[in-house]
């Protein structure tokens, strides 16, 4: 028989004996296959069956090899063994936390709150590779065997403790940067040195401090860093070179043959030092230097002295100016600063001639010659039993007599009059008579001020007065009121000077009962016309309106209405009412 026959029976044709061998094939596989896999793993678990037996047999009773306690080494010791190891460590190096940084200090671990559970700990070092599952052991124990495994060790410990102590020494170690700083006393110069300061880092320390607990080292690092101060001790010392180049010597100053000197001490007493984004800067500062040579300057300065005008009855005549001379102070302290810092300490102090601002021949071109406006009011119309109405129209007309105004200056009323030492006489506030300083103000200011109108003066500021009154035609009255002493309700009288020379104002007080304005200047060709009339003029109030004509050369300039006023009644101090119609009515011109 063929080796074809063998796996054929009789009868079976090729194809069926063909069919029958692949089908018995198929059952074969699979058994085969099974075989190769469960085999190795048999082997392989027989071989670990073994280790571990021997991995009991040689680590009964013993911690497993690799594992520690924080930084302590427990492998292979009894828990009797481990417990003395860990105690030694607890007892001996962790009895006490050492801090290292900018000192070194140390804490018992109950000082900071740190209490060690020895055989908690022991017992959780022994239990690894003991629990949990087949293979969490066997991953323990391997670990152990090729590496380390590293257990917390079992403390009761206070963070809050802790945290206390590291902030007693962040009180204790914290510190400003000392900046360094230039002083000068007297002419000595000298610099304290600048030193580092230092912050500590609280919670990066506290976090140093667990650390070593939970590692059982007990060495903690105090965390922070150094604080620089702006100025260093180099910066200080050049600016002290500085200031010491200023007060080698004393300060030598000539001029116009004469010599001054300022010792060291004054100079360094007008030394500025200041720093300046870290930078120390000495500087010369000018005032405290002009203090010092305050003799000098009294010796070089010589005010001048301004032109005027003296009046001796109606001649007006000019007095002579005078040249003075002053230091040219700018030229002079610049000239100090750019040299005294090098060590240059002799100086030409530059002298200057100081003209008046009204120079003699100034003055007679701009003198006063003619009589331009002039005006009088009767004040013995107006009761003054006592006579201090009087001595009131006095103090004013003697304030105001002799100023000058220049060209484009505007005169003041209240700025002259204000603040003089007035009787308590009649006034009228509000239509009603009463008594208050300064009565008779009025009649003074209302006089000067047609004056000024006939002079052909721009009038700035003028006020009616509450109630028509006897001394002056109505229209033609200003009235002043110095307020409430803060600039509130104030009233004045105001007019520029619009020629081209000065005004001398002459006001006096007669013994004819009236009292006269006179306004001088240069000749301008200016002739005024005033006048006033009533528009209506009743019990209860008047209205009079104003008119002015001005020419010039005789070229009329203007004329119209000047302004329209309206008039209340009158109370006197007995509480009669006088009522417009019946007020004295003077002439324009009295």
């Amino acid at each position: 028989m063929s080796l074809k026959d063998l796996g054929r029976t009789s009868g079976e044709s090729d194809l069926q004996s063909l069919l029958r061998g692949e089908s018995a094939y198929k059952k074969a596989r699979p058994r085969r296959r099974w075989l190769r896999v469960v085999g190795p793993l048999v082997i392989v678990c027989a071989i670990l069956g073994v280790l571990v037996a021997a991995d009991y047999g040689l680590n009964s009773g013993k911690i497993y090899w690799g594992v520690q306690a924080g930084t302590v080494p427990l492998g292979g010791k009894t828990p009797a063994e481990a417990r003395e190891a860990v105690l030694e460590r607890t007892t001996g190096a962790l009895k006490e936390f050492q801090f290292s940084g900018p000192e070194n200090v140390a804490f018992t671990a109950e000082e900071m709150g740190v209490n060690f559970d020895v055989d908690a700990t022991v017992d959780e070092a022994y239990a690894v590779g003991r629990q949990g599952s087949v293979l969490q052991r066997i991953s323990e124990r391997a670990q152990g065997l090729y590496g380390a495994v590293t257990i917390s060790p079992v403390v009761d410990y206070e963070p809050e403790v802790a945290q206390a102590r590291v902030e007693e020494l962040a009180d204790r170690f914290n510190q400003e940067p000392t900046e360094a700083a230039v002083e000068v006393y007297g002419s000595e110069v000298q610099v304290s040195a600048s030193s580092a300061g230092y912050e500590m880092d609280v919670p990066a320390t506290v976090e140093s401090v667990n650390r070593a607990v939970e590692d059982m080292t007990g060495e903690v690092e105090i965390i922070g860093r150094s604080l620089e101060p702006e100025v260093v001790t180099e910066e200080a010392e050049r600016a002290a070179e500085r200031a010491r180049a200023a007060t080698g010597g004393q300060l030598v100053l000539n001029a116009e043959d004469q010599r001054w000197t300022l010792s060291p001490a004054d100079v360094g007493s007008a030394l500025n030092i200041a720093t300046v984004d870290g930078d120390v800067r000495v500087s010369l500062d000018r005032e405290l230097l002009k203090e010092r040579m305050s003799h000098i300057y009294s010796e070089l300065t010589v005010e001048p002295v301004e032109a005027g005008y003296e009046i001796d009855g109606n001649r007006i005549s000019v007095t002579p100016s005078q040249t003075g001379k002053s230091i040219e102070e700018a030229k002079l302290m610049e000239d100090i600063e750019r040299g005294i810092f090098e060590g240059e300490l002799n100086y030409q102090v530059p002298v200057a001639a100081a003209d008046p601002e009204l120079t003699t021949a100034e003055a007679e071109a701009l003198m006063p010659t003619d009589l331009l406006g002039s005006y009088r009011t009767d004040y013995s119309i107006v009761p003054d039993d006592d006579g201090e109405r009087k001595e009131n129209l006095e103090i004013a007309s003697n304030a105001i007599n002799g100023t000058l105004v220049a060209p484009g200056e505007v005169f003041s009323a209240n700025e002259i009059l204000m603040g003089l030492d007035y009787k308590a006489t009649k006034v009228i506030i509000d239509g009603a008579e009463t008594k208050a300083d300064g009565g008779g103000l009025c009649q003074v200011t209302s006089t000067l001020y047609m004056a000024a109108n006939f002079a052909g003066l721009d009038v700035v500021e003028r006020h009616p007065h509450y109630s028509q009154l006897p001394y002056i035609r109505p229209g033609m009255d200003a009235t002043v009121w110095f307020g409430d002493g803060y600039g509130n309700g104030e009233l004045d009288m105001k007019f520029e000077n619009t020629t081209d020379g000065y005004l001398l104002l002459r006001q006096y007080v007669g013994d004819d009962g009236y009292i006269y304005a006179d306004i001088y200047g240069r000749p301008n060709g200016t002739e005024v016309q005033m006048r006033s009339r009533p528009v209506y003029k009743g019990a209860d109030y008047s209205k009079w309106i104003t008119y002015q004509k001005v020419k010039k050369d005789g070229q009329v300039l203007y004329n119209g209405e000047l302004h329209t006023d309206v008039y209340n009644p009158l109370i006197d101090d007995k509480g009669k009412v006088i009522k417009p119609s019946e007020v004295h009515v003077p002439p324009v011109r009295p």
